[in-house]
């Protein structure tokens, strides 16, 4: 059996099983986010993405993010986006971001982002990540507790970008 902690992916289907967690982050759309139009500039949903995922990381684990970079010796790389916008935001407005985990495997895991303006969704993205020995930049193992500390965030629902459409 593998050191991977989480627990099977047909508990996560399970009416019955716990509920589970979303991390959730406010912020206002700065005048740097905007385009000459108002509009957020698509890129900083990027880095949006990637702040909350930073933060989930120490949210979940309790230890900051370089702190697990550094002391683990692991990264985790993109490897696959999926992004659709359905709504601008515009400056001056404040969203909400949700984050979550739709797959949890030993190497590799899937972070869905929500982004919402009051309850309507403006854009969704799936960011599968790689986990990276960065000592000998190979394929590794999640340390086993990361995946326990990521598990709670393990969910699936129905607003997941349109792969399909998008390569179409």
């Amino acid at each position: 059996m593998s050191t991977f902690g989480a627990k099977p992916r047909e508990d996560i289907t399970n009416p019955c099983y716990e509920r589970r967690v979303r991390f959730h982050r406010s912020f206002r759309v700065r005048f740097g986010d905007a385009d000459p139009a108002g509009i957020a500039y698509y890129p900083r949903f990027f880095e949006w993405f990637h702040d909350a995922f930073e933060a989930l990381f120490e949210a979940a684990t309790g230890r900051p993010y370089a702190e697990i970079l550094g002391r683990e010796r692991v990264g985790f790389p993109a490897v696959q986006v999926a992004t659709e916008y359905r709504s601008p935001a515009r400056f001056g407005e404040e969203v909400q971001l949700e984050v979550f985990i739709s797959r949890l495997r030993p190497r590799s895991a899937t972070f869905e982002y929500r982004v919402k303006r009051e309850g309507v969704l403006l854009a969704t993205a799936s960011i599968k990540i790689a986990v990276m020995n960065l000592d000998r930049f190979e394929s590794a193992e999640f340390p086993p507790s990361i995946a326990a500390a990521l598990y709670a965030y393990v969910e699936e629902d129905a607003e997941r970008p349109d792969v399909a459409r998008l390569r179409g």
